[in-house]
């Protein structure tokens, strides 16, 4: 008989996309996913998997909101504290394992009470609510950036779970050997695409003329209207709503454009590029900035805030590396070394529930 696992995401890409990459390897290791998630989240749309099993929660935020919201959030919360103590009598899993999000938190507290093991993943450098709450009776908490958590003997440093096809990218050393006269651009603004992005970034790109070849991933709320931009401004562009195969892009890309969210961050780093980051303002507690700022500071990214001088930052920006593509080179090289190698292992690894045989085959990956 397979062993179950619950893997509990929902929200963003940056809580759904690591955990689909856990999942799919517990899959082909012969265990059973249960997904716990929300009807409308965005994990309806990115994990297609037909060998995972879905259940859903009447779960919805609380911080930040109106008082209406907060009062609906709370009784949420306690219907999906019950809905999870169903979830969990009846599938048994070994254990539950969340990767951030509200809903984290009533399937670890229900999980608590059966007394099986929660497991945490935190993405951000800066750690949300839930996973404050997770962290508190998790049996080990698993963090993307290296000193989100104080230290502690249950607190290890495993980056992102990154799928295995971005291990084929081509590496910085090879990609920036020589100057080009014509540099690769990807531009897109995460899961959901970004209206800033997509309103700000192709005028920023008329001076250019032709030293970039340009593909931008809109969303596709705003897919037709980017296409009209750029067509008004004369500038070719490959426009896309959305993509799921990433790694090409990447490979493809000398340069890239991005908001700063950690599983962005993480695949940038992966397939070692240069970036040039902007920091969504409204993030919680800034996180966006201060995962940039990890990347700044070790000279691996250059941050772009947005503000009235973004056009002109942007413009200086991508002159730069234009004209000095040694920066290309050193940025990507720098990226390449700042999160740890395999986080899906270090991962897998770290959870005793998991047999000796998964373990071993994961780590060899």
């Amino acid at each position: 008989m397979k062993q179950d696992i619950f893997i509990v995401a929902s929200g963003t890409g940056g809580h759904v996309i690591p955990a689909k990459n856990i999942a799919s390897l517990l899959i082909d290791s012969d265990y059973t996913i249960t997904w716990i998630g929300t009807k409308r989240g965005i994990e309806n749309k990115i994990v297609n998997d037909k060998r995972i099993s879905f259940k859903y929660l009447n779960s919805s935020g609380i911080r930040g909101k109106s008082i209406f919201h907060k009062i609906k959030g709370s009784i949420n919360l306690f219907r999906s504290i019950i809905q999870s103590l169903i979830h969990i009598k009846k599938e048994k899993p070994i254990f539950i394992i969340g990767f951030g999000g509200y809903i984290t938190v009533p399937v670890s507290i229900a999980a608590f009470i059966m007394r099986v093991p929660v497991y945490a993943h935190e993405s951000n450098s800066i750690p949300g609510t839930a996973n404050k709450i997770n962290n508190l009776i998790s049996k080990r908490t698993f963090q993307t950036f290296p000193e989100t958590f104080s230290k502690n003997k249950k607190i290890i440093h495993s980056g992102n779970p990154i799928q295995e096809s971005f291990s084929n990218i081509t590496r910085p050393e090879t990609k920036y050997r020589n100057r080009k006269e014509i540099l690769n651009i990807l531009i897109f603004g995460g899961s959901q695409g970004a209206r800033f992005f997509n309103q700000m970034i192709p005028k920023c790109l008329l001076k250019f003329s032709n030293k970039f070849r340009i593909k931008h991933i809109s969303g596709n709320k705003d897919h037709h209207l980017v296409e009209k931009i750029y067509d008004d401004l004369h500038i070719s562009c490959d426009v896309l709503e959305f993509s799921n195969e990433m790694d090409l892009l990447y490979d493809w890309s000398d340069i890239i454009i991005s908001r700063a969210g950690s599983m962005t961050l993480s695949e940038i780093c992966k397939a070692g590029r240069a970036a040039i980051l902007v920091p969504y303002r409204f993030a919680t507690d800034r996180h966006q900035y201060f995962n940039a700022k990890f990347l700044e500071s070790s000279s691996a990214a250059i941050i772009i805030e947005e503000n009235n001088s973004f056009s002109s930052e942007l413009g200086k920006s991508l002159g730069k590396l234009y004209s000095d593509q040694g920066l290309l080179l050193k940025l990507s090289k720098n990226s390449k070394n700042l999160f740890p190698e395999d986080s899906s292992a270090i991962i897998l690894n770290n959870i005793p529930e998991l047999n000796e045989k998964l373990n071993n085959t994961t780590s060899k990956k």
